[in-house]
C-alpha cells in the first residue's frame, strides 16, 4: 500500500488549493524584471538604469533567502545520485577561487564576474518546487502566452515599422548607435539591447515548437492551436531582430526533436502534416509583404556579412585557440567584462580578441574551469534528452521539447554567462529539465516498487 500511495503522489494532481509562498512570488517578480527592466531603463526611468539593472538580482537573492527560511538548499534524491552535484559544486569552487586571481586585480570586477557564472544557477533549486505547484498547465501557459509573450512580439512588430532613429528603437546607452538593416531597425522589444531580445525570441520559438508538436503527438487541441499560432507569429517577428542565431538556431535541435516525436504510424502523419504546413507557410510568406519583410532583412544581412563562410568554423575552433591564452589559471572572473579595464585601472589585457562564450570562459577560468563549465552544459543536455524521450503526456513532451532545444542550442553557442537575459532563461529551462527528469525517475521507481510489492504478494499467495 505504501508503494501505491507513493505512486499516486506522482500521478494524481492535488485538489486542495494552496496559497503561493512569498519566495514563489519573488521568483515571478524576477522573471518580470528580466523581461521588462530594459523597457523601464530606456523609456520610463532612464535615470535609474543601473538600480533597475541590479534590482532583478536583488529580487532573486531575496527569493533564495525566503526559500531558505522554510526549506533546505538541496537537490532531489534522484539528482543527488547523478553527476550534477560534482559538476555544479566543482564549477562553483573554481569560480570562487578565480575571484582572487591576481591576473585581474579588481575584487569588485571579479565579484561581478562570479555573479554572472553562479547567481542564476540557483534556479536549479527554485524551479523544481515551483513546477510541482502547477496543477493546470493549460491555464498557466495561456497566461504566459497572452500576457507575457504576445505583447512583446506585438511591440517588436511595431518597432520594425518605425524609423531607425525613433525613440522606441533606442538602446539604454545614449552613446550607442541603433543598428539597422535595409533602413529597418533591428528590434529590441522591452530589452536593453539586441542580444536580450534575441535570447527571448529563441526561447519563445522553442516553447511554441514544443506546444505545437506535443499537441499533434498527443492529440491535445489546445496546445496544437495555441502553439501553432504562437509559432507562426514568432517566425514573423524573429528575423526582425536581425540575429542569424535566432532564425537558424531553431534548425539545430529540430532533427533530434523530430526523431523523438515522429515515431510509428502517428509520427508519419505528423511528419506529413508538418511538411505541408511548412510549405504553406513558405508560400504565404513569399506572397505577403508584411509577413516576409523581416526575412528579407535577415537574408540581406546573411548575404552581405563578411564572416558568413567562416563563422561556424571559427565558433568551433575558437575554444582551442583560447586554451594557451587562459592556461591553467586563467585571468579570473570578470577578466573579459566590458568594464574590466576600467575596474582594474587599465591593468588587464588578455592580448587577444574574444567573442564566443566558451573561449571567454577559458580565458577567465582557465582550462579546468572551462572543462567543468562545458561538462555541466553537456550533462544538462543529456538529462533533457532523456526527459524528452521518456515523456508520456502532452505536458511532459511540451516541456521536454522546449528545454532540450534551448539547452542543446546553448551548449556551444549563445551567451549565458555574458548575457544576463540569455543566462536567466537558460537556467530557468535547466531547472525545468532537472525537475522533469527527476519526476520521471521517481515515477519509475514507484512503479518498480509497486511491481515488486505485487510480485511479493503473489509469491506469498502461491506459497
Amino acid at each position: 500500500m505504501s508503494s501505491i500511495r507513493a505512486l499516486r503522489q506522482h500521478t494524481t494532481p492535488r485538489s486542495k488549493k494552496a496559497t503561493l509562498p512569498a519566495w514563489v512570488w519573488a521568483v515571478g517578480l524576477f522573471a518580470v524584471l528580466i523581461i521588462w527592466q530594459g523597457a523601464f531603463r530606456k523609456w520610463f526611468l532612464p535615470g535609474l538604469a543601473t538600480p533597475l539593472y541590479v534590482a532583478k538580482d536583488i529580487v532573486l537573492v531575496g527569493a533564495l533567502a525566503l526559500y531558505g527560511m522554510r526549506h533546505r538548499f538541496q537537490l532531489r534524491p534522484s539528482l543527488r545520485q547523478t553527476a550534477l552535484p560534482v559538476l555544479w559544486s566543482g564549477l562553483a569552487f573554481i569560480v570562487v577561487l578565480q575571484v582572487f586571481n591576481f591576473n585581474f586585480p579588481s575584487i569588485p570586477g571579479s565579484v561581478i564576474g562570479a555573479r554572472s557564472y553562479l547567481l542564476y544557477t540557483a534556479l536549479l533549486i527554485l524551479m523544481p518546487p515551483i513546477m510541482d505547484r502547477i496543477r493546470r498547465p493549460e491555464r498557466v501557459l495561456t497566461w504566459v502566452v497572452v500576457l507575457g509573450i504576445v505583447p512583446i512580439l506585438l511591440l517588436g512588430f511595431y518597432q520594425y515599422g518605425q524609423p531607425v532613429d525613433a525613440w522606441i528603437n533606442q538602446y539604454v546607452a545614449d552613446e550607442a548607435n541603433v543598428v539597422g538593416v535595409l533602413s529597418r531597425p533591428r528590434i529590441t522589444g522591452t530589452f536593453s539591447y539586441i542580444g536580450g531580445m534575441g535570447a527571448f525570441l529563441s526561447s519563445v520559438l522553442f516553447l511554441a515548437m514544443g506546444m505545437f508538436l506535443a499537441g499533434l503527438r498527443y492529440g491535445h487541441r489546445w496546445y496544437t492551436w495555441m502553439g501553432g499560432a504562437l509559432l507562426a507569429f514568432t517566425l514573423i517577428v524573429a528575423p526582425m531582430n536581425g540575429s542569424r542565431s535566432v532564425v537558424l538556431g531553431m534548425l539545430v535541435p529540430l532533427p533530434f526533436v523530430l526523431y523523438a516525436v515522429l515515431s510509428g504510424k502517428q509520427g508519419v502523419y505528423i511528419g506529413v502534416l508538418v511538411g505541408l504546413l511548412a510549405l504553406s507557410g513558405s508560400y504565404v510568406a513569399e506572397h505577403s509583404g508584411w509577413v516576409s519583410q523581416g526575412w528579407e532583412g535577415i537574408e540581406h544581412r546573411m548575404e552581405t556579412a563578411s564572416d558568413q563562410d567562416t563563422r561556424v568554423q571559427s565558433m568551433l575552433t575558437d575554444p582551442f585557440r583560447k586554451i594557451p591564452v587562459g592556461g591553467l589559471l586563467g585571468y579570473g572572473t570578470g577578466g573579459t567584462h566590458n568594464a574590466a579595464g576600467a575596474l582594474a585601472g587599465g591593468r588587464v589585457d588578455v592580448g587577444v580578441g574574444y567573442e564566443g562564450e566558451v573561449g571567454r570562459v577559458i580565458i577567465e577560468l582557465g582550462v579546468i574551469g572551462g572543462a567543468l563549465y562545458i561538462l555541466l552544459k553537456v550533462w544538462l543536455v543529456w538529462i533533457a534528452w532523456q526527459a524528452l524521450r521518456r515523456a508520456n503526456t502532452a505536458w511532459e513532451a511540451l516541456l521536454g521539447i522546449t528545454v532540450f532545444s534551448q539547452l542543446l542550442l546553448s551548449m556551444g553557442t549563445g551567451m549565458i554567462v555574458f548575457n544576463h537575459i540569455a543566462g536567466a532563461m537558460y537556467w530557468l529551462y535547466a531547472g525545468i529539465a532537472v525537475w522533469l527528469w527527476s519526476r520521471q525517475e521517481e515515477r519509475q521507481k514507484a512503479f518498480r516498487a509497486m511491481r515488486q510489492r505485487v510480485q511479493s504478494v503473489s509469491n506469498a499467495g502461491r506459497g
